[in-house]
């Protein structure tokens, strides 16, 4: 069992709790204004805290593109999501929803974002501009899902690879949009992680699973898969391992793409639209890999 979290001060930010196992909030500073050491701060509070929230931040998409840097020394341009391409920032993806009778959520699942690839995601930055009421969005701790397992599921995930696909996303997730369920069957991506892994920063071990991109359990019958990805999966779902936020424009909030999973609350779109911009890091030097007990060797900022 892990030990609560507590409020720290750092360098040049504080960090308060915001539950015992996940989210801080990060007081006392503009993002876009941290140095060196303040960055390297905020690397070892994101994989303490898993998910952080700032308020009134307003970053501009160099300044969100220059805190993501801060993890990882490429930043992801998204394969079929809508981006800010036309205006120079092809990095920034928007996450949108329109005040439509027919509109549709494309967030509202447990999941951890693009492991279809090699190289997922390390960290996201995600900015609100305007967000409906409702609409909120929330992260679930997968360090303290592994640990809330029995140890014979322990042992039995531990020794399992999920097979991930990005068209298995479009088959199984209604985005409403034709044109973007061709982006992705033209550019489909297909990886084996494992189940469990080795959090590349602190080296504790993670579910690694998500309801997105899961397609099976390598190597198992259908219906055996099902059901263990289903457990897999629910861990997401339990109160205790989750902090919610309500968003206000500017709020900026980062997590750990690793070591948490996060889901999209709908909200009540007839109240207005929800405009949200965010920016992933990730680096061909961290793979997810199986936990074996080790030690980890902290993933190295771009300079």
């Amino acid at each position: 069992m892990q030990a609560a979290l507590e409020a720290r001060d750092y360098s040049q930010f504080r960090v308060v709790p915001r539950t015992p196992v996940i989210g801080g909030w990060i007081e006392g500073c503009h993002l876009s204004e941290l140095n060196e050491r303040g960055m390297a701060d905020l690397r070892d509070a994101l994989w303490t805290y898993g998910a952080l929230f700032a308020r009134k931040q307003n970053l501009s998409f160099d300044q969100m593109k220059q805190v993501a840097l801060g993890f990882g020394d490429r930043l992801e341009k998204h394969t079929f999501a809508p981006t800010m391409a036309d205006e120079g920032h092809p990095e920034v993806m928007v996450v949108r929803k329109l005040k439509t009778d027919h509109a549709k959520a494309t967030t509202d699942l447990w999941h951890h974002d693009v492991t279809a690839r090699k190289h997922p995601n390390i960290m996201s930055v995600l900015q609100a501009s305007e967000v409906p009421f409702g609409a909120d969005t929330m992260w679930a701790s997968m360090t303290s899902a592994f640990d809330r397992l029995p140890d014979a599921l322990k042992v039995l995930f531990s020794s399992i690879e999920m097979e991930h696909d990005s068209l298995y996303l479009a088959m199984r997730h209604d985005f409403g949009d034709e044109a973007m369920i061709e982006k992705i069957a033209a550019n489909r991506e297909h990886a084996v992680h494992p189940a469990v892994v080795g959090h590349h920063a602190t080296g504790k071990p993670c579910l690694f699973v998500g309801n997105a991109y899961i397609q099976r359990i390598k190597g198992y019958e259908a219906e055996v898969s099902e059901a263990l990805i289903k457990i897999a999966n629910d861990m997401s779902k339990v109160p205790e391992l989750q902090v919610r936020h309500q968003w206000e424009p500017g709020d900026v909030a980062m997590w750990d793409n690793i070591g948490t999973t996060h889901y999209g609350v709908s909200g009540d779109v007839t109240s207005g639209s929800r405009l949200l911009h965010r920016v992933a890091a990730w680096s061909e030097s961290m793979k997810p890999t199986a936990w074996a007990g080790q030690t980890a060797t902290p993933l190295k900022a771009a300079a």
